[in-house]
C-alpha cells in the first residue's frame, strides 16, 4: 500500500496513505481528505495578505480575481510537484471565491488498462463534480504516460499541467485521425486529446502532440464545449469568445508545427510564497486590472474555468448563429448549428456527423 510523508509543516510527523477496494485505489485516502486539505489550506491562506484572506462571496471582482491568481500560483508554481505526491487545484465556487482543492485520484484496473477520474476537495461545503457536457472524465493510463513523455515538464509537475490545460482555457473539439480530438492550446502550441465516449462518461484514450497529429480537420461550426460542474449543462447561445476563431488559430499552430517549449526554469533564490503573495495586488494593476473589472464564467457556465477583462474593457458578448449569418447569408445556420449543439449534448464515440453544408 502506498504511504509518503506529508510535506507541510502544519502536519509533520504524518503520511499520506491510498485507500484500496478491489481493483480501485484512492490517493490520498479519503478519511485523510479533510485533514490534509486543512494543513494546505492553512499553508496558502496564512501568507495572504488580509484584503485576500477575508474575501468571500460578498467581495468586488477585482479581489476575486487576486486571490484566484494567488491560488494558481500557490498551486502551479509553488506546488506544481510536491515529494509526497499530491496535486492541488485552484477551483472558483459558485460565488467566483477561489478555493484551493486537493485532487484524489481514483484508480481503476479494468480491460482498458489502468484508469484515472480525479475526483476535487475543497472542504465539507466543496467538493465540485467536473464534466464536460454532462459527463464524468475518465483519463487513461496512457494519456498520462504520454503527456509525461511528449510535453515537456518538470519531474512531478505532469498532472498540474495537464489539468491546468484542460481546465484553463475554451475546449473545441475536432475531427482528428479517425474520430475526435479536443484541441488545447498550450504555450503556443497545443495538444490534442482524442476522445472516446461512453453512456455518461467522457474518455480521454491518449495525448497527443503537433509532431504526432497526422491529420486535424476543421468543420463550421467547430463543437465548442465545456468544463462544467455537475451534470446539468446547457449549449450557451452567447460566448465570451469565437469558436471558430479559436479553430482557425489551432490549426494554424498545427499546419506550422509549432514546437512545445522547455519547462519553465527552476524559480529563483528568494522567490517565496508569502512574499509572492504580498506583490500581487501590485503586479496586477500594474496589467490594468483593478477595481471595477470583469471576473465571471466563461459564457457564464459555472466551472473551473473564469475570464476577466480590465475595467476598460467592456465584456466581450459574440452571438455565433448571427455571426456566421451576417458574414453568409446562404446557408441554413440555424439548421446547422441545431445539429451542432445537438451533437453536443448526446457526444457518441464516433466523429460528429457532417452538417448540413455550410456554403462558401
Amino acid at each position: 500500500m502506498k504511504h509518503v510523508p506529508f510535506a507541510s509543516a502544519f502536519r509533520p510527523d504524518f503520511e499520506v496513505v491510498e485507500e484500496r477496494h478491489g481493483q480501485c485505489s484512492l490517493f490520498p485516502h479519503t478519511e485523510q481528505l479533510p485533514l490534509l486539505h486543512r494543513a494546505l489550506n492553512l499553508e496558502f491562506r496564512n501568507a495572504l495578505p488580509d484584503y485576500l484572506a477575508r474575501v468571500d462571496r460578498r467581495g468586488d471582482t477585482f479581489h476575486k480575481y487576486l486571490l484566484r491568481t494567488a491560488a494558481l500560483y500557490f498551486c502551479n508554481l509553488f506546488n506544481a510537484a510536491r515529494t509526497d505526491g499530491l496535486h492541488l487545484e485552484a477551483l472558483p465556487d459558485a460565488d467566483l471565491v477561489t478555493r484551493l482543492t486537493l485532487v484524489q485520484d481514483v484508480t481503476e484496473h479494468t480491460r482498458r488498462g489502468r484508469l484515472h477520474r480525479f475526483k476535487f476537495y475543497g472542504g465539507a461545503d466543496f467538493s465540485p463534480d467536473i464534466r464536460i457536457s454532462g459527463r464524468r472524465l475518465v483519463f487513461t493510463e496512457h494519456v498520462i504516460e504520454r503527456f509525461t513523455q511528449r510535453v515537456p515538464n518538470k519531474a512531478g509537475e505532469h498532472l498540474s499541467w495537464l489539468l491546468l490545460a484542460l481546465f484553463g482555457s475554451p475546449l473545441i473539439a475536432l475531427p482528428a485521425g479517425k474520430g475526435m480530438a479536443l484541441i488545447l492550446p498550450y504555450q503556443n502550441s497545443l495538444l490534442a486529446l482524442p476522445l472516446d465516449a461512453e453512456p455518461g462518461e467522457l474518455f480521454f484514450v491518449t495525448c497527443l502532440t503537433v509532431n504526432e497529429l497526422n491529420t486535424l480537420e476543421m468543420q463550421l461550426p467547430p463543437v465548442a464545449l465545456h468544463a462544467h460542474y455537475g451534470e446539468h449543462y446547457e449549449v450557451p447561445r452567447v460566448r465570451h469568445w469565437v469558436p471558430s476563431m479559436q479553430m482557425v488559430e489551432l490549426h494554424k499552430l498545427w499546419r506550422n508545427k509549432a514546437a512545445l517549449p522547455p519547462p519553465p526554469a527552476p524559480l529563483p533564490p528568494g522567490f517565496r510564497w508569502h512574499r509572492v503573495a504580498h506583490m500581487l495586488r501590485d503586479m496586477e494593476k500594474a496589467k490594468g486590472f483593478g477595481p471595477g473589472m470583469t471576473f465571471c464564467f466563461l459564457d457564464h457556465v459555472p466551472g473551473p474555468y473564469p475570464v476577466y477583462y480590465p475595467a476598460t474593457v467592456p465584456e466581450p458578448r459574440f452571438d455565433e448563429r448571427a455571426i456566421h449569418k451576417e458574414n453568409d447569408p446562404g446557408p441554413d445556420w440555424d439548421k446547422i448549428f441545431d445539429h451542432r449543439d445537438y451533437f453536443i449534448r448526446h457526444l457518441t464515440d464516433r466523429p460528429a456527423p457532417a452538417p448540413p453544408a455550410a456554403g462558401g
